[in-house]
Order: C-alpha cells, then structure tokens, then sequence
C-alpha cells in the first residue's frame, strides 16, 4: 500500500474547476478529481497553517483547549507517521516548504523516517545578500510582514530565473526524485506540503500573464489583512492581486500533474492513495467574502491587522469565518479507483489520519476525535457528522450546509447566517431563528464535553442552569 499526502496552503475551493470554476486553469487537479472522491461539505478545524497540520498529523486536538494552537508536537503526542511506523514499520517521507511547520521548535516532522526541508519561502532567514535592497512595491503599512522580514522575502527570491526556482516546483521536485528513488518499496506514506498559494503571491511572470497581461500599478504581493475600503485598494490593483493567486493555484496544479505522471510513468499510480486538501481559504473581496483581503477573522479598530507586522489598533473587532476560508477542497483518490464520487458528507481535518491507518489496515485508536473516510469513499457510509465545530483559541463556529453559526469567548456576541437564503453571509438572522441557535449551542456543548472540557461550556456564553447533569443528546452530536 502506497499514500500520498499533498497539502496546498491556502486554497480556496471555488478555485478548482471541479468545484465549479470556470476561469482558473487547474486541469490535473480536475483529471484527479474525475476518478475520485470529491467531499463537498470539507471543513477547516483548527486554524491557521499550524494548528491544521496539527490537526491532521495527530487526528486529535489540544490538551485542554478548545481547538489546536499554534505550536510544535510534544514528545509524548503521537503523531500519523508513528502510529505507521509504530504498527506496520512503514517507511514516511515528508516534504516541505512550510517554514511555520519545522522552524522554532514547530517540529511536524515529528515521527517521519526522513524529511527534506525546501528552505526560503515566505520570511525563512534562509540567506544574507547585501546586493539585494529593500523595497517596496506598495507602502509598507500595506503589507502585513515587518521591513526586516519583507526583505528576507526578496532575498530568498532574488535569484530567480527558470520555474523550479520558484518554491512550490521545487519542493514537488523534490518529491519527484524522492518517489523515483524509493517507488519499488512495497508500502511507503509521502507527506508533500507547500505554502502556495499561500502569499507572497509571486508566481513566475508567465503565470500572472495568463490572467492579467500588462499590468502596471502597484503590486499587493503581501498585503495587510483587513477591509479592502480601509486598505485603499482599487478595483485594478485587486483584479492583479486575483490574477496573481490564481498564478499560484495553476503552477500548484501544473506540478501536481507532474507528479501524478511520475506515478503513472513509475507504474505506481494505480496502487496509490493519493490525498489532496488546504488548511484553509483566503478573501479576496469576492462576494460572500464581506469586502475583506486574506483571511483574518480579528481586525483592528482601523480595519487592519499586522499592518508592517505591527500589533492591531485596539479595540479589537471579531468577525466569523466565512465561507471562502472554513470550506475548503478535499479529493481522494482510492487505488484502482475510475469514476468519481461526490461525497456530501461533512468532514474536516481530523478525519484524515484515521483514513491513512485504515488504508494501510491499522484500526483507528480510540482517542483520535475524526473517523476514516474509507467507508464514505466506497460508498458504505453516509456521514460522519451531524455538523463541522471548527475555530481558534477565542472562537468556535459550526458550519451545516445551511447554518453558520459562531460564537466567542465574551469578546462579542454570537451570530447566525441562513446559508440557504442567504450564501453570501449578508444578514444575522439569530434572533429569527431560536430553536436554530439552540441546536448550534448544544452542537458547542458536545463538542466541549466530549473531550472533557466541560469547565469551557460557559466561557462561550451558555446557560448551564439545570443542564450540568443532562446527558448530552445523540441527535445533537458534533459526530456519530
């Protein structure tokens, strides 16, 4: 048995034409998605980059908190590639350009039998050259990093010339020479991870000229998270800053092509797993979106967040995820699998280590939180959940294919979207909809109790009163 994790940064689902995009060239993700497994209603869990990885290498959450954090696994956390390693002596591979996730102790590697490190992406103190100055393409209040670390940003990229210079190529390349060395293993378990299209947003210029030929203007490579209004952004520096990301979704699937036609080249194709997800999406004032650019769900009181990579204006705003950035891409493809399958099934992060044990026959350890895939995607299951919790250390959400609701831990309060009639997230219709928004709390609540942090339930707001004793009802189960 063969199983290829590939984990693209920040990909927004609708960007794939298997999702329904019509503009963005993304055509071997969508040959793959053709005889494979497409989950529909795929969530984030923990967020961001880290607590995600977190998330899926470890099938489990936080030691008493809510959602993962943005830290490294401890010794005594057991990570996916241990658990295979630990029951069945397969060999794991893991590749990576995600500084985040191997720097500073942040140690994702944790259990693989090797890994290789792409140095350089995003602000990676990689290399000194003083030939290389500091500047600015837009005010440097309108980019998120710090002077100092947008200028290791243009370092590590000043030598630039032929494609597999660019990150994401070459880490698939590396992957690449890694599977022709080692295909002829009977089992193995390769974990590919990159940080496209994650920002910077700097493809190779012949990707940008798919999309937006001639641009002259300023050039939002990085920008400041926030409200595009606040941020003085125009409508055509925002179309470039759109040409651009979608530069960076095309060359990610130009090196998935390349590498599901090694397997195929090496005749491995058809006994290999193959694994594609993000942790999650981006804004990009599209609608649905709020008019916001990037991703940040806590903002100034100017609009704005990591301006020049300084602290946020006070008071601080919080908003909820929406959809652009909780729903997220989730294509699996089985061995030996043709045709595809739409999966409408709510899942999320946790559920993909127990899919790679059982693939490889190891039955899933009790205290792991998500549930394999593998029945979904042979068709001899309907669901995992009732509905997907999902958040971050001050926030919990939970997502249906109708409802979002979320809620805070006294920073604001709570809300609720009618997805149905509502897509775009316009109108809070919580006070319409009581017996909605109990479900949702109740959904909190299991959530909570059932990793034992009950103590948690009424920071979120909830009235424990006479409940504290109540059996949690299955019907209102985060997951069966």
């Amino acid at each position: 048995m063969k199983a290829i994790l590939i984990v693209a940064d920040t990909l927004r689902r609708d960007h794939l034409g298997t999702y329904g995009n019509t503009w963005v060239h993304t055509p071997n993700l969508d040959a793959l998605a053709a005889e494979a497994s497409v989950f529909e209603q795929h969530h984030i869990g923990s967020f961001p980059t880290v607590p995600n990885r977190r998330d899926m290498l470890l099938g489990l959450g936080d030691k008493g908190h809510p959602f993962n954090r943005w830290r490294g696994i401890d010794g005594d956390e057991v990570t996916l590639a241990e658990r295979l390693r630990g029951d069945k002596d397969i060999p794991c591979m893991m590749v990576t350009d995600v500084a985040n996730t191997v720097s500073d102790g942040r140690n994702m590697y944790k259990g693989f039998s090797a890994w290789a490190w792409n140095r350089g992406q995003e602000g990676d103190p990689h290399w000194l050259d003083e030939g290389v100055p500091l500047e600015f393409s837009v005010e440097p209040d309108l980019i998120r990093y710090t002077g100092e670390m947008w200028h290791r940003v243009l370092v590590n990229r000043a030598h630039r010339k032929v494609e597999t210079d660019w990150f994401a190529p070459r880490t698939y390349s590396i992957a690449i020479d890694w599977l022709e060395r080692n295909y002829t293993r009977k089992d193995f378990f390769l974990y590919l991870d990159t940080f496209d299209p994650h920002e910077p947003w700097d493809p190779p210029p012949w990707y940008e000229r798919l999309y937006d030929p001639g641009f002259e203007g300023r050039r939002f490579e990085a920008p400041t998270y926030g409200v595009l209004k606040r941020l003085g952004i125009t409508k055509r520096e925002l179309r470039n800053i759109r040409a651009r990301y979608a530069g960076e979704v095309t060359m990610v699937d130009a090196w998935v092509g390349r590498l599901l036609g090694t397997l195929q080249r090496l005749g491995i194709y058809e006994e290999t797993m193959i694994i594609f997800t993000t942790d999650h999406g981006a804004y990009f004032g599209y609608p649905g979106d709020n008019g916001m650019i990037c991703k940040a769900n806590v903002l100034g009181a100017d609009g704005k967040i990591m301006a020049a990579g300084r602290p946020m204006k006070q008071p601080a705003q919080y908003l909820p995820h929406w959809a652009g950035v909780c729903r997220i891409p989730l294509i699996v493809r089985a061995p030996g699998q043709r045709r595809r399958r739409r999966v409408g099934a709510i899942t999320q992060p946790w559920d993909i280590a127990p899919t790679v044990l059982e693939a490889f026959g190891i039955a899933k350890p009790q205290e792991l939180w998500g549930k394999s895939l593998v029945p979904l995607i042979a068709g001899k299951a309907a669901r995992t959940r009732r509905a997907a919790v999902l958040g971050n250390p001050h926030h919990a959400q939970v997502m249906t294919p109708r409802w979002l609701y979320a809620v805070w831990r006294g920073q604001r309060s709570p809300v609720l979207y009618d997805l149905k009639e509502d897509p775009h997230q316009t109108r809070d219709v919580l006070s319409e909809h009581p017996q909605v928004v109990a479900r949702m709390q109740r959904c909190v609540e299991a959530y909570l109790c059932q990793q034992g942090l009950e103590e948690l339930v009424q920071e979120y707001g909830f009235d424990r009163s006479g409940k504290s004793s109540r059996p949690i009802d299955s019907g209102t189960l985060w997951y069966e």
